[in-house]
């Protein structure tokens, strides 16, 4: 593969301005900006989904649904890309399924504006939209690999980790306001753009040195499944961190299909105060990881995963009473800080007792508890359905706080880390 001036990924200097000039040369600053207009165009379609689907059917059990639909492709991300990534250059892999979802979102901006969206089109068109997502995002990552230096990709992650933070916040508000002075179907129009604004930039970052292949994993994902799982269950604690990671995504995070119920049933503040909703809590998430990066969880991480657990617990009960929006934004931007500190010190434990040799294997669990989150928006929205919000939010909190409070108690491997 031919290599274009000024990409080298060879880092023959030692010097700090070597490393930064490596880090920051052309290609990966394209980079950068692409992951910058996607990751907005990510959380911006999120919050854009949850609106219309509460908005075509006044029900959170609906919103949890299309969520789950979301959560369908990300299982079966290797198994679906691993043989067209050996066949296929990556970068227009990843660009043409950013177009693709690009394409998707005008569709069912087409589908809004003209009052022909029903629910079952936004299945078909999140399910499209979650396969295209599943393609690219190997792809995505080993085309990464191939353009950062060894030695950088750790601050290559916290950039690209900075930006994705920062949508958490841009992506929903936006959504809300767009909503709110033009509707929803103009909100998947903005999507839309950020999308392909999104390929055109990746599009144009240079070739790197090498081409990595992604594998076809079909195999090796199942054997990884098995060993990962093996290993979880032997090594202390991993067993209670894992079970702390599939219970709350699964049964503790029903205050995301609910905001919109709450936006514009409760509060009666339409699309802005649902952007402001879903904005605050994107946006405690943006200042928690800032303090994880900044303060550390050096020390005591288990305890700081107890304190996280018994905030994001009373926020899930101060939400489901509060009597104002102000009071609400509050909570959820407290519950946003919580929940980044809480994922980061479990990951941090997890990675301070990975087994030798099988660290990749029990990382891929990892990876599958955090996809559980869009099937939680469905147990929450299920449970919100038929047992009513309160009820829904209280089962949240609970599920949230007891593992990780029996863990301290009973776990001196978990209570030490």
């Amino acid at each position: 593969m031919q290599r274009e001036p000024g990409t080298s990924r060879v880092g023959s200097t030692r010097s700090p301005y070597g490393l930064v000039k490596q880090l920051f040369d052309r290609g990966f600053n394209w980079v950068v900006a692409s992951e910058a207009f996607v990751d907005i165009g990510i959380l911006a379609r999120v919050a854009a989904q949850s609106w219309v689907a509460y908005d075509l059917t006044g029900s959170s059990l609906w919103v949890g649904a299309v969520a789950a639909v979301r959560a369908i492709p990300s299982f079966l991300s290797p198994a679906i890309a691993g043989y067209i990534g050996n066949h296929v250059d990556h970068r227009i892999l990843v660009a043409a399924m950013r177009a693709f979802i690009g394409v998707l979102a005008i569709i069912q901006a087409i589908l809004i504006g003209t009052g022909h969206m029903r629910p079952w089109h936004q299945v078909v068109l999140t399910l499209l939209t979650s396969v295209a997502i599943a393609v690219a995002v190997p792809s995505f990552q080993t085309f990464l690999v191939d353009l950062v230096h060894p030695r950088m990709a750790q601050r290559a992650n916290g950039v690209l980790a900075f930006f994705h933070n920062l949508g958490e916040l841009i992506g929903p508000l936006s959504v809300g306001i767009i909503i709110a002075l033009a509707g929803a179907d103009w909100s998947f129009v903005f999507v839309a753009v950020l999308y392909f604004g999104g390929a055109f930039l990746i599009v144009n970052v240079p070739l790197p040195s090498q081409d990595s292949q992604v594998g076809n994993y079909y195999r090796a994902y199942l054997t990884t499944l098995r060993v990962g799982f093996r290993n979880v269950r032997s090594t202390k604690p991993l067993p209670w961190l894992f079970a702390m990671l599939f219970i709350t995504n699964t049964f503790g995070v029903a205050v995301f299909p609910l905001i919109p119920e709450y936006a514009i049933e409760v509060f009666d503040s339409g699309g802005l105060g649902f952007g402001l909703m879903a904005g605050m809590l994107g946006g405690g998430i943006a200042i928690g990881s800032v303090l994880v990066a900044v303060v550390g969880l050096r020390r005591r991480a288990s305890l700081a995963v107890l304190i996280t657990s018994v905030a994001w617990s009373v926020g899930c009960v101060s939400f489901a009473f509060s009597p104002t929006l102000a009071l609400s934004l509050t909570i959820l931007f407290v519950m946003g800080i919580a929940s980044i500190v809480w994922a980061n010190a479990i990951l941090l434990m997890i990675r301070a007792h990975l087994p030798h040799h099988f660290g990749d294997q029990v990382m891929s669990i990892h990876t599958i508890g955090m996809s559980m989150i869009p099937v939680g928006w469905a147990v929450g929205g299920a449970v919100a359905h038929f047992a009513g919000n309160e009820a829904a939010l209280i089962v949240a909190a609970v599920a949230s706080v007891i593992v990780p409070v029996i863990a301290y108690v009973a776990s001196s491997a978990f209570r030490g880390t």
